[in-house]
């Protein structure tokens, strides 16, 4: 099975708790960061777990620093997340054509 996305869940508790789930092998959602009071850091931690890219203060993409081979600072957390296998297309096969006399 694929690697779902993260998701935030409010516990709908005062004052507010947030959880941050991620659909597990069997189809069900687990916790896998929280109960937090602070949404900024469930959020971080979904943008984590997600790959989002990092962000400058203008907005701008941030670029990865090639001094630091460890850490990946274009994507938030620090790792980029893994790329997706491709599958090839079958080649068409080509009409053979007659010619008419």
């Amino acid at each position: 099975m694929a690697k779902s996305k993260a998701i935030i869940s409010e516990t709908g508790e005062f004052p507010a708790q947030y959880n941050v789930l991620q659909e597990g092998e069997s189809g069900i959602y687990q916790v896998v960061f929280g109960p937090d009071p602070d949404l900024e850091d469930a959020q971080r931690k979904a943008d984590e777990l997600n790959g989002v890219r990092a962000r400058t203060a203008k907005g701008h993409y941030a670029a990865d620093d090639p001094s630091t081979p460890d850490v990946n600072e274009a994507y938030v957390g620090g790792k980029a997340p893994k790329k997706k296998a491709t599958k090839k297309k079958p080649v068409a096969k080509k009409k053979a054509t007659t010619k008419k006399k």
